[in-house]
């Protein structure tokens, strides 16, 4: 009964998000009239009409509102049922829904996640590797427990718990006018006045597609950068290889530079203080963790205790 009634609240508020029954089916992945079919049902099933099919974009009646806010009673019940028979379990056995920035899954998830199947192997994982909106988003529906995210995160029902810092680094080519054969690849700051990256060509990842673009834009913003965007990516590694390529700058976390090969491009920081990401756990503001979710929360502080004050 309950997943049914799941199931029902997160078509409606599919339907109000993408404002038809065409784009509400895409999301969910399924068909429209599918999609139509369950919604009449469920109206049948109440007596009253839940959706405003007149207009455009479609909109909840009042009847469909009252819904939706009993079904987040009953959710925020069930979860503190099921949170609750895992902590009578001691985590014997249950389920971590767990996403994760992919900037971090070769990294940060992997510094953890030895540990944390070791130290609880009744506990079932469920992984979700997205970008920072996506995974967001999948918070405040529920559809994870917990998330590995880059700040800045901008949305005030999502608290999290920063583990550490690290710096955000301009890539050079070599062969490129702002090169220096003798640096190497060692981190420096950069040398010159940084509006001077006015014009010049970057490769970028694409807005909407993770935290590193937000502070990108950022340093743009504050030095009042205008520059050549010669391509956006979804992934930044892929960014990081076209720089490294000749072709134009870009920004990446310190953390590429662990995960790939050295190459020959000179790296700097940017900003007095300089421009960093931050590392945090993330989750949904006002709803209590999960036993296995609160252990990798305090797993991985303790974990990263001395990397971040």
């Amino acid at each position: 009964m309950y997943m049914s009634n799941h199931i029902s609240s997160k078509y409606l508020r599919a339907l109000v998000e993408q404002g038809n029954f065409s784009n509400a089916a895409r999301a969910l992945f399924i068909s429209q009239p599918y999609l139509s079919k369950f919604i009449k049902k469920l109206e049948d099933e109440l007596g009253l009409e839940l959706i405003n099919r007149n207009g455009t974009p479609i909109t909840l009646t009042y009847a469909g509102e009252r819904y939706l806010a009993y079904m987040d009673k009953m959710d925020e019940i069930y979860l503190n049922m099921i949170h609750e028979m895992q902590s009578i379990n001691k985590m014997k056995k249950g389920r971590l829904k767990l996403g994760i920035n992919p900037i971090l899954g070769s990294h940060t998830l992997y510094n953890l996640l030895p540990q944390y199947i070791s130290t609880y192997p009744g506990i079932e994982i469920a992984l979700v590797e997205e970008a920072s909106n996506v995974i967001e988003q999948s918070l405040l529906q529920r559809e994870i427990d917990i998330c590995l995210n880059m700040l800045p995160i901008f949305n005030p029902a999502i608290m999290y718990e920063r583990l550490y810092e690290e710096n955000i680094l301009l890539v050079v080519p070599k062969g490129h006018r702002y090169y220096r054969p003798g640096q190497g690849s060692s981190i420096v700051d950069f040398p010159l006045d940084t509006h001077s990256l006015t014009g010049e060509k970057f490769i970028l990842t694409k807005q909407g597609y993770g935290s590193l673009r937000r502070i990108t834009d950022e340093i743009f913003y504050n030095y009042s950068i205008k520059p050549s965007i010669l391509l956006e990516t979804t992934n930044i590694e892929n960014a990081y290889r076209i720089a490294n390529s000749g072709v134009g700058l870009t920004f990446i976390p310190e953390v590429i530079l662990k995960n790939n090969l050295p190459s020959e491009s000179n790296y700097y920081t940017i900003g007095k203080p300089t421009f960093k990401y931050s590392v945090v756990v993330a989750y949904k503001k006002g709803e209590a963790l999960s036993a296995p979710a609160l252990a990798f929360l305090n797993m991985a502080k303790e974990n990263y205790k001395e990397d971040f004050h």
